[in-house]
Formats: structure tokens, sequence, C-alpha cells
């Protein structure tokens, strides 16, 4: 396996016990990760940060102020130099925004395994493009499995997982609308959790992999060379 490896998580207002299952699961296998982050949880702010990184996560959607939309988050989190927009909103009105923010990378490009690796835009802002994300595979209907994660292509894999489907161990779209409802009730989502192989399962044989395989993980920001 070529290229470097760098697992990210996109929080979209998990509550904090959810976001902390996948936290806890980084841990334990001792794999870096950065956490895009949408609203104030404070255990984020304590993790060690040679493993975990903390970015904004900003959504634009509906938005008729980008910049307060930045500054509120960027306010939680003052140390954050990376950003990844909800749902890969991108234009070059918030490319400059992020910029005049001293914002030093982004993380919103999906370009689906593809190993590419940064660009630098507005001559500023470092790229990193996403590889792999989890809600494509089962909203695909793709099996769970190791070899969907493609880890053998040359080139950066930058993978998205969100700590909900890691939590519920999301199976397919159908199964996300049914615990839809109960996003911000942990103890309804353990009834509801897929119990046959989904994103938990995938997330864990992935950790398994990098764990025995001595392979070395990366945050965002070492990948933009910011370390």
């Amino acid at each position: 396996m070529n290229g470097k490896i760098c697992i990210t998580l996109d929080v979209d207002w998990a509550c904090g016990e959810i976001v902390e299952y996948s936290v806890e699961l980084l841990k334990k296998y001792d794999v870096k990760a950065t956490i895009f982050a949408t609203h104030n949880l404070t255990f984020l702010k304590k993790l060690n940060e040679k493993q975990f990184e903390i970015g904004i996560h900003p959504n634009f959607i509906n938005s008729n102020n980008y910049e307060k939309t930045i500054d509120d988050l960027l306010e939680t989190y003052p140390n954050a130099i990376g950003v990844r927009s909800h749902a890969f909103v991108q234009s070059t009105h918030i490319f400059s925004l992020f910029i005049q923010k001293n914002l030093k990378y982004d993380s919103s490009t999906y370009i689906p395994l593809n190993g590419l690796n940064s660009w630098i835009r507005l001559k500023k802002l470092v790229c990193i493009p996403i590889y792999w994300s989890d809600d494509t595979m089962f909203y695909s209907g793709l099996p769970f499995n190791l070899s969907q994660l493609h880890l053998s292509t040359d080139g950066l894999k930058v993978y998205v997982f969100h700590p909900i489907h890691i939590f519920a161990n999301t199976q397919s779209g159908e199964h996300y609308s049914k615990f839809k409802p109960f996003y911000h009730q942990p103890e309804e989502l353990i009834k509801m959790k897929g119990r046959s192989d989904g994103v938990q399962t995938i997330f864990m044989k992935l950790l398994k992999h990098i764990q025995r395989s001595n392979i070395k993980s990366y945050t965002c920001k070492e990948i933009a060379g910011m370390k």
C-alpha cells in the first residue's frame, strides 16, 4: 500500500455520548483522526492533540451569513486551522472567507476512490480531497468489506466517517431513515442498532487493519504540512 491514510469524523450535531463512542474506539487502536465539529463539545477540547485534531464543520445550507457561521465555530474552537463544509458546500466566496479567517486547509472536495494528493486554492488554502465516505457506501448498498475501502490504491486516502453511523452501525439508507428521529437519544438508538454488518463493522475492520499492519495514520493538519 502506497500513500497516507487519514481518518476523519464529521460530527454532524451528534450528542457527546455518540461522538465519544467513536473517539474511544480510535484511542483503543491508537489511530489518529481529525474531527470536524459542528457544535460545542467540551471533551473534544481536552483530547490528546498528538492523536486528535479538531477542525470546524460549518453548515452553509440555508445560511444567510456565511461569515457568522464560520465565526461562531471559531469562537468555540479557536485553535482550529482546518475546515470541512457540511454537505461539501463550496464556492470561491467561501474559500476566500476561510483564508480571511486564517484557516489553513479545506477538506470539502469529494473525489471517490481517487488517491489524489492535496493542492493549493487561491494561492493560500491547502485543499485535501476526500477519498471515501461511509454514507456513500450504505446508500449504494455495497458490502461492508475491507476491500471496499480500496486501501491498495496509490496516493492520499482520506476516509469520512460519521459518529452517528458508527454508533448505530448504519446498514442502509432505509435503516438510517428509521432511526434518524432518535438522533439525539442514545438509549433509543442502541435499541435500533444494526445487528449485522454496517458502518461500525467496517470502521472496526479498518482500525484493526491499521493496528495489525502497523500502518501510520495522519491527521489532516499533518497532511497539510502544518504539524
